[in-house]
């Protein structure tokens, strides 16, 4: 049995073949998914909220079980605020699980009614961050097999050097 709503947020900077992994299986527990598009702090994103929401629209196409929204301020407001209760986050190794376990403890005290599950990411996208994306990037490299193909060029045309 379904239940309603989940908010799957993160960077998405850029989005990569684990993260559509993650939100499609999202997708089938779930009878909406909003997949939250977050500014933060501590991260210097290469792609504007923008871009990377039409790079999401552009994989995942019309889709009415998957909303994509941005975020500017905390997701427990934007929760609260459309009645979600039930984040959910990709797991890919012990050191995601010890920081979303930190963050799942401050959002549940920020917003007692909700609830983190964790989605163990699957076996082929395990090695895959955005991070090691943007690295490999920076010197060229190929990103074939870590991000959707539809977005490889788009991705790709940040990093060429002008």
């Amino acid at each position: 049995m379904k239940n309603s709503k989940v908010i799957f947020p993160g960077t998405f900077d850029p989005f990569s073949l684990g993260h559509l992994d993650v939100l499609y299986r999202l997708a089938n527990i779930f009878e909406k998914v909003y997949i939250s598009i977050a500014v933060n702090l501590e991260k210097s994103p290469i792609f504007t909220l923008e871009e990377r929401k039409k790079m999401i629209e552009k994989v995942i196409g019309n889709n009415d079980s998957i909303e994509i929204v941005t975020i500017s301020g905390l997701v427990t407001e934007f929760m609260k605020n459309n009645g979600i209760k039930v984040l959910a986050r990709g797991i890919r190794d012990s050191e995601d699980l010890y920081y979303e376990l930190k963050m799942s403890r401050m959002n549940k005290l920020l917003y007692p009614e909700m609830d983190t599950i964790f989605l163990n990411t699957s076996e082929n996208y395990t090695h895959i961050s955005s991070s090691l994306i943007k690295e490999i990037l920076k010197f060229d490299g190929p990103i074939e097999g870590l991000v959707p193909e539809i977005l490889i060029e788009e991705i790709k045309s940040k990093f060429i050097k002008k």
